[in-house]
């Protein structure tokens, strides 16, 4: 395998998808033949299935191909970029092979480079498909099958702007001022209704119009997904359950920050609503030790277990062998990258965890002796190639700290076309569970959230021997206390991106012991500046609603590097 350097692209050029790229694909008039109708409803179920495809295919931003990236993977690239602006997934070893390094050491995050233009170019690459699928149908004409997809598709556009909002909503930090004129702005809006005049000026929405619009496509994807089937691999109706917790509990952070703005207690309380529904009526069970540690279906196949919302799938015609998740974060998987750069949890983190709690085996212990107690993917001969490496494939021997979360699919370690095509977790159940606990601790009731904590950890620490009373007395004792058991339980699968920033957590990876690769050795206290993701350059070049003075500012550079001290 050839060694990677560390490098920059420039996006000096335009990128191939901005905002202003719209295409009009809906009929002409109000009357269709049957032949139309049935034409039109093939078109569709293509159109929307080619949403969850686009988001997973090696390659589904085009940089791939462009600039040569492999981090080029869709949604999962995207949640391991926000992973290494944290500080929990650590890379000991052969950081030039870590494609996600510009991130991890915050380089050249600024307008011109494809480090902060894969979230907007992917992004809105999906929402163009959202937005394709709802322009063909007539609510009041359409068919049940047509109905489906366009409730399906709003869901799919609400996860993007929920996301798109939570990446691109400048929160304040220390290290890098927000002037007031990009406080409460978010993302332009294009809908199935922007025409290509419109997105030539079209403005970054304030942060309250665009949680309204991702509730309004919610509640329109409510109404006609209630009493739906439910699959996991679309977002079906308990999956806009879970985003309605999401936004909502975003929501209540904002307008504790913007008085005014909103009743931050009423957004909490309906966080919490939503996440205590699908608690008790979605029919869901928390990740059990057998599920969370088996070699072959760890947090790759949402069908093995009862917990997951939603996933999506990946299927070998549109997976490489180096451009998919499963690559960069399974250290099983013989031909990824993971392996090279070990990929591990921060050993401070490590040892803050429970020997009570099963969840701590999803890394190897630095006690060599117990390496053999682990269960591994593969045959016994695939176990030894993996603690002892393998030279004559260039895999080098475990190490501390590494990561055993994400296996790969099927439990196959040495053939990609089967063990890289892993499903690809986007909502579980144990988020809601957190979402409650979190909301009722933010409206005061520290009481509750500390007995919902505890009775949460009686599933991790399973004699239930833990107790977090003692040890938060206070809100802020108790959301580092949340935060430190939420961050073991999400390490890795991009859902703690949001919570840092919503929460104004630091990240600390230089410290006496680290194990943290010393060029990413980067600590903030408080909110890091690259968590406030700049617009692109590609966007300026075909909107003019979008200028410097309305764009975050760039925050390269801007974390301290520990000196070693």
């Amino acid at each position: 395998m050839k060694k990677l350097l560390f490098k920059s692209i420039s996006i000096l050029a335009a990128v191939s998808l901005t905002t202003s790229c719209i295409e009009e694909t809906f009929p002409e008039g109000s009357t269709l033949t049957s032949e139309q109708v049935q034409a039109t409803e093939g078109a569709l179920q293509n159109m929307l299935n080619a949403i969850p495809v686009s988001m997973m295919s090696s390659g589904a931003v085009g940089y791939a191909g462009k600039y040569g990236t492999h981090s080029d993977f869709g949604i999962g690239a995207m949640h391991l970029m926000t992973e290494f602006m944290l500080e929990d997934m650590a890379t000991p070893s052969n950081p030039g092979y870590n494609w996600f390094g510009q991130q991890a050491m915050n380089q050249h995050m600024g307008r011109d480079y494809i480090y902060c233009g894969y979230f907007w170019d992917g992004y809105y690459q999906w929402i163009k498909g959202a937005n394709d699928v709802i322009a063909l149908v007539n609510e009041e004409t359409a068919s049940a099958s047509e109905l489906f997809a366009l409730g399906t598709a709003k869901a799919y556009r609400a996860n993007f702007y929920l996301d798109l909002a939570r990446l691109y909503l400048p929160r304040e930090n220390d290290l890098l001022p927000i002037s007031d004129a990009i406080k409460e702005l978010t993302v332009p809006l294009v809908t199935e209704a922007t025409t290509e005049e419109d997105s030539k000026f079209n403005k970054r929405l304030p942060f309250d119009e665009m949680y309204s619009f991702i509730l309004k496509d919610l509640g329109d994807a409510e109404k006609i997904l209630k009493g739906q089937a439910q699959v996991y691999t679309t977002p079906g109706i308990n999956a806009v359950y879970g985003l309605m917790a999401r936004t909502y509990l975003e929501l209540g952070s904002l307008y504790a920050e913007f008085p005014g703005k909103g009743d931050s207690n009423e957004a909490y309380k309906k966080a919490a609503e939503y996440a205590r529904m699908l608690i008790d009526e979605g029919g869901y069970s928390v990740l059990t030790q057998t599920q969370w540690e088996d070699p072959s279906n760890g947090f790759n196949n949402g069908a093995a277990n009862n917990s997951w919302i939603w996933g999506l799938p990946l299927a070998s015609e549109v997976a490489g062998n180096l451009l998919t998740f499963i690559a960069h974060a399974s250290t099983e998987a013989t031909w990824g990258y993971a392996p090279l750069t070990h990929v591990a949890i921060n050993r401070s983190l490590y040892h803050l965890i429970s020997d009570k709690d099963f969840r701590k085996h999803s890394w190897l212990d630095p006690e060599m002796e117990n390496y053999y107690a682990y269960k591994f993917a593969g045959s016994a001969a695939d176990k030894q190639a993996f603690l002892n490496g393998d030279p004559s494939i260039g895999l080098p021997p475990a190490i501390s700290y590494q990561s055993l979360k994400f296996r790969p699919a099927q439990g196959e370690v040495t053939d990609y076309k089967v063990g890289g095509c892993a499903d690809h977790v986007m909502m579980r159940i144990e988020e809601m569970y957190f979402i409650e606990i979190e909301a009722y601790a933010q409206m005061g009731n520290l009481p509750k959230a500390r007995t919902l904590l505890n009775d949460f950890m009686k599933t991790r620490i399973l004699d239930g021997s833990y107790d977090c009373t003692a040890k938060t007395g206070d809100l802020e004792k108790f959301i580092s206390e949340m935060m430190f058991q939420k961050r073991v339980e999400f390490w890795g699968e991009g859902i703690l991106f949001y919570d840092y920033k919503r929460l104004g957590k630091g990240i600390l990876r230089g410290y006496s012991g680290t194990n943290e690769a010393a060029v990413y050795a980067f600590n903030s206290d408080g909110r890091s500046p690259q968590w406030n993701i700049v617009v692109t350059n590609g966007e300026f070049q075909y909107n003019a609603g979008i200028d410097s003075s309305t764009n975050n500012p760039d925050p390269s550079g801007k974390l301290v590097l520990w000196n070693g001290q």
